[in-house]
């Protein structure tokens, strides 16, 4: 019985190894090899890979994501916080004391104000 077992695992990993080479080589010889300067330059998302990047890309946008994406994850801590019991009152007022210094501190800073 084992040896039938250790004979069909050795085909079906024999059939899979030949079907990964096949279609491996179906795809080499299918696709297109046009190695034009477009083609094998990086894609920069829209930016010009060519010239001044450093300005064309705001520092306070990406300040802006990473303060949207900080009170996103603390709003599912207050979605956590309100389904369970009051034990955790003071994990709230924590939370809470958190996000409102967190928010004083970029209001005094100036990274709330929008420039372009």
């Amino acid at each position: 019985m084992l040896k039938v077992l250790i004979l069909v695992l050795m085909m079906v990993f024999g059939f899979t190894s030949v079907l990964l080479i096949v279609f491996y080589l179906i795809n080499f010889l299918m696709s297109i090899k046009d190695s034009n300067k477009n083609k094998i330059s990086a894609f920069e998302c829209g930016f010009v890979s060519v010239g001044k990047i450093q300005n064309s890309f705001s520092i306070h946008f990406f300040i802006m994501m990473l303060m949207f994406v900080i009170f996103d994850l603390e709003i599912v801590m207050f979605l956590g916080i309100m389904v369970s019991d009051m034990s955790s009152f003071f994990s709230f007022l924590m939370v809470m004391s958190f996000i409102v210094g967190g928010f004083y501190m970029e209001w005094w800073y100036g990274k709330l104000i929008w420039v372009i």
